[in-house]
């Protein structure tokens, strides 16, 4: 009888894996462009500064950004494997497009995107 169980026991660690693939196909995973937001006019938005992929780039960008002037510039992981560096909370888009021409007179160059 052990034998019995420890064959199910591979049977059904082996076969379980291969009847999802079969019936619900292999897991989706978001691209690093799922992640990011482009604005649709309504809500919250953010200026990101950029995308890193380590917490060190990504803090040395946010330096940058606070630097000159830019409070509120922080870090935090996008849910596709980068380090977003941006401000959050701007109330409209026309608020985000001004932080956007402030931020390209020093050299940066963000992007506006919808609010999470």
């Amino acid at each position: 009888m052990p034998r019995f169980g420890a064959w199910l026991v591979v049977v059904v660690a082996v076969g379980y894996p291969l009847l999802v693939l079969a019936f619900a196909g292999a897991p989706a995973f978001p691209s690093r462009t799922d992640c990011v937001v482009a604005p649709t006019g309504e809500g919250e938005y953010q200026v990101v500064f950029g995308y890193r992929d380590s917490e060190l780039e990504a803090l040395q960008l946010r330096d940058q950004a606070l630097a000159v002037g830019f409070q509120g510039t922080e870090i935090s992981r996008d849910g596709c494997g980068r380090v977003r560096v941006a401000v959050d909370d701007i109330p409209s888009r026309e608020v985000g497009e001004e932080v956007i021409r402030e931020a390209r007179t020093v050299d940066l160059d963000p992007t506006l995107e919808q609010g999470g």
